[in-house]
């Protein structure tokens, strides 16, 4: 009888801890935070000067609100937020023939995220959650670094570095003080302000920015294969006789591997003594598959290999006899992408410009030494399901903003799937000049 007893008193005290997360009030107040906090994804969709200038108060309030939540609405805001910022990823199982799998997917991204808040919520004072809370926004999840806190202050007045990420915390937690303390919280968003504007650098030659939209259900449909490469063949042919020195295409512009295409090896080689190609497409070698840039120039050509691949989509960031199961089971067998063993950069007409192929652009490494110019080419038909379209290339352009502005870059974007553009530093308000 007492054993049974020991069995029911044990139910019970788990009962009671898991109904603590189910808590609808704290689940509400969790997602109102979340939501807050990526606001500035969703906000960007209507390009609104004014909603752009309230948009990092509504970060701070979302922070406010996160901040001052019990411990297991750390858990569900981190879980919100998962979902808010990345249910796109799930989109790219559709081209695996994977479909059924998205659910998960989101769950699975959605659990990563609710642990990670989860872990900041362990210390027992409120000021030690909000510092842990913004030192976990530094970690990246199996190498994936797009949950960047600094980027939700692209929009708006403030720096977007560590410094205005670290004044906004502190007013979000200074909005959580008693009676009139509470106007303190005003003070740290003083030094938050952007005074300054970078010099905007651009090439000096004219670059055709090409900009496509092909399905990525036929990208690499064999069916289509000499299709595609003909519409890329009449981008490069227009570009010349609209007299442009270069042009610059998506990643993956011409799906197959280029360097086993003699015919249209001999082709570019040909046009480039007309126009220089920069262009996206893969390659083989050793037996190994690689994402690359292709660079002709004057009857020539260089190969600029992916040097950050893209975690679970490139590359399975887990132990080898996980990973080759996971390619076995999902992929068909087949192997990840050799990485390049440095960053890519060449020059035109002697400008130097850093190479990065898609997820390389919104990655730190790429910006090592502050290039002033970087040439990235990009693949978003993965995000896109007939004609469901997703969050990612916003927030793809807004990690773009940011780290042009961080690290004083100028960025030329060629993308299939979502707008091509050329991305400059952020400028200051105070300047009265536009964003």
């Amino acid at each position: 009888m007492k054993l049974e007893n020991f069995r029911l008193a044990c139910v019970f005290l788990i009962f009671k801890n898991l109904s603590s997360y189910f808590n609808i009030k704290i689940i509400i107040k969790a997602f109102v935070g979340a939501l807050c906090l990526a606001n500035f994804i969703y906000i960007y969709i209507f390009k609104s000067e004014i909603l752009n200038l309230i948009s990092p108060f509504i970060t701070i309030f979302g922070l406010f609100t996160i901040i001052y939540l019990p411990r297991f609405g750390y858990f569900w805001a981190g879980f919100f937020s998962g979902i808010l910022w990345f249910y796109w990823i799930s989109f790219s199982f559709y081209y695996y023939d994977l479909a059924f799998l998205m659910p998960f997917v989101i769950l699975g991204i959605a659990l990563v995220y609710a642990l990670m808040f989860l872990v900041a919520s362990i210390p027992s004072f409120v000021y030690l959650r909000a510092i842990m809370l913004f030192l976990i926004s530094y970690i990246s999840p199996f190498g994936f670094n797009w949950f960047n806190l600094e980027a939700t202050l692209v929009l708006g007045v403030f720096r977007t570095d560590e410094i205005g990420l670290i004044c906004i915390f502190a007013s979000a937690f200074l909005l959580g003080l008693k009676k009139f303390y509470k106007l303190t919280a005003i003070m740290p968003l003083v030094f938050a302000i952007q005074i300054n504007s970078s010099n905007t650098n651009f090439i000096p030659f004219d670059l055709a920015l090409a900009n496509t939209d092909t399905k990525q259900i036929h990208k690499w449909d064999r069916d289509y294969k000499n299709h595609f490469i003909n519409e890329t063949l009449d981008l490069i042919n227009n570009a010349i006789n609209n007299k442009k020195r270069a042009i610059l295409l998506p990643e993956s512009a011409f799906p197959t591997f280029i360097d086993h295409e003699n015919e249209l090896m001999d082709e570019l080689k040909n046009l480039s003594h007309k126009i220089t190609i920069i262009t996206g497409g893969l390659a083989y070698e050793n037996k190994q598959s690689f994402n690359s840039t292709y660079l002709f120039e004057n009857g020539d050509f260089k190969r600029f290999d992916k040097h950050i691949l893209v975690p679970f989509g490139e590359e399975i960031p887990l132990p080898n006899f996980i990973k080759k199961w996971i390619n076995k089971v999902f992929f068909d067998g087949a192997s990840d992408y050799m990485a390049a063993s440095d960053i890519g950069e060449y020059e035109i007409d002697g400008i130097k410009i850093r190479n990065a192929i898609c997820y390389e652009a919104t990655h730190k490494s790429i910006y090592k030494d502050n290039p002033k110019i970087v040439f990235a080419i990009t693949n978003n038909g993965w995000f896109k399901i007939g004609n469901i379209i997703s969050t990612e290339p916003i927030l793809q352009s807004l990690l773009l903003k940011h780290y042009a502005t961080k690290f004083h870059t100028t960025i030329y974007h060629s993308v299939n799937g979502s707008q091509s553009e050329i991305i400059t530093p952020k400028k200051s308000y105070l300047n009265f000049k536009e964003f």
